[in-house]
C-alpha cells in the first residue's frame, strides 16, 4: 500500500498522465492495491478539470498500517 501511495502522489504532483492511465502496469502494488480502477475514477476526473493547478495533500498516513488517508486538493 505504501509503494503505490508514494507513486500515486508522485505522478499527481507530475501530473504524470501517461503513467496515471496505465497505473495498473506501471504503479508498484496496484493490483493489490486497487484490483478494480472505479475508486481511483473519481480522482483521475478531479485531476482533469484541475489540470495545471497545484497538487497538495493536506492528510497523509496510514490507517490499520495498509489504508492509506492521504487526501488530494487541487489548487
Amino acid at each position: 500500500a505504501s509503494a503505490f501511495d508514494g507513486w500515486l502522489a508522485d505522478a499527481l504532483v507530475r501530473q504524470d498522465l501517461d503513467s496515471l492511465r496505465a497505473f495498473e502496469t506501471r504503479a508498484p502494488g496496484a493490483r493489490v492495491a486497487h484490483p478494480t480502477a472505479e475508486h481511483l475514477a473519481p480522482l483521475f476526473v478531479s485531476l482533469g478539470a484541475a489540470l495545471g493547478e497545484r497538487v497538495t495533500f493536506p492528510i497523509q498516513g496510514f490507517w490499520l498500517g495498509g489504508f492509506s488517508k492521504r487526501s488530494v486538493q487541487f489548487g
